[in-house]
């Protein structure tokens, strides 16, 4: 049975998640899009103001007639820092982005490394928060898997089996979630296009490492039991884990690929299959395609779509989880 700070809690939830498209709206407004009273929006609203998480402005409506009081999220009130590193075509980077309340883009800068450990993470995210002091998450994602804050299987030596989440919680005393950048990918791509009733799965192949994909299931991401739900790389394709690396370059990728897609279509049955990543050009998908379907039936076949660049889909995965988590949801 539900207290009354788990009420309280999650109708303020469904207030900032109306206001973290920024913009601005009345009491009468937010009761009736929310579907709680004007007199709960009063009470919310009220503590929200004073705590400064929202900022109320007089604004006549319609211009005409008296003026009205208009709430939105205060930029200023919070921020969330964003850290991701990768290794694409030999080259190790790490990306630290620092977001508003509503998503935007205050702080943004790419750091390549020839050695990306701890250290390295712990310097970069010093140097955001310290411009940022009012950080209150920091949300990491991983071009690996994440197991309880752990990252396994990395495509970077330095940063296998470390509890990175330990790690910087115990630093900065702030709470720190980490996740495989295909979890943020997918769910940014289903936040930023709003489809709720489909399947879709989002397949990245990058050269020379191991691919990953990841799935929305009507609105829900597959996690699996170990987080890795759509590890591809962990497929049989009658060699060694070293022998695939070594083949993940156009053009001795394409049998994998074909061979992924298959599997992919056959478990899931998505209705899309989203293609991104250098060793994947859009010329490539119907040729992909044609060979997918000497397995799969037309009539079961999912559309392929080609994207060209997930960096915005990445960052909006990582400030939808963390509203999330602000708001107690897994």
């Amino acid at each position: 049975m539900n207290d009354s700070a788990d009420i309280k809690r999650r109708n303020k939830s469904i207030i900032r998640k109306l206001l973290v498209r920024g913009q601005s709206y009345s009491k009468q407004q937010i009761s009736m899009q929310s579907g709680l009273s004007v007199a709960s929006c009063n009470t919310y609203l009220n503590e929200m103001e004073h705590c400064g998480e929202v900022i109320g402005e007089k604004q006549k409506l319609h211009d005409v007639g008296r003026s009205s009081v208009v709430y939105r999220l205060n930029e200023a009130y919070e921020s969330t820092v964003c850290i991701y590193f990768e290794w694409i075509q030999g080259i190790k980077s790490l990306t630290t982005a620092v977001l508003s309340p509503t998503g935007k883009i205050r702080y943004f800068q790419v750091s390549p490394f020839s050695v990306l450990d701890t250290d390295a993470i712990k310097r970069k995210l010093a140097e955001a928060l310290n411009q940022f002091p009012n950080t209150r998450q920091i949300i990491v994602g991983t071009p690996s898997i994440a197991e309880n804050g752990v990252i396994r299987h990395s495509d970077i030596p330095e940063l296998e089996g470390v509890e990175l989440v330990s790690i910087l919680e115990t630093q900065y005393h702030l709470p720190v979630f980490l996740a495989n950048d295909m979890y943020y990918k997918i769910y940014g791509y289903f936040q930023q296009e709003q489809i709720f009733d489909q399947i879709i799965t989002l397949v990245n192949y990058p050269a020379g490492v191991l691919p990953g994909t990841a799935t929305v299931h009507y609105g829900t991401v597959l996690t699996g039991q170990n987080l890795f739900a759509g590890m591809v790389g962990f497929l049989d394709y009658g060699m060694s884990l070293e022998e695939q690396i070594q083949k993940m370059h156009r053009p001795t990728a394409e049998p994998l690929i074909i061979q992924a897609s298959i599997a992919l279509i056959s478990i899931l049955n998505p209705h899309k299959l989203l293609f991104t990543g250098d060793l994947i050009q859009k010329s490539d998908l119907e040729r992909i395609r044609t060979a997918c379907l000497k397995c799969i039936p037309e009539a079961y076949m999912p559309a392929f779509e080609f994207i060209h660049n997930t960096d915005a889909y990445y960052l909006m995965g990582m400030y939808w989880t963390a509203i999330n988590r602000k708001d107690g949801e897994p």
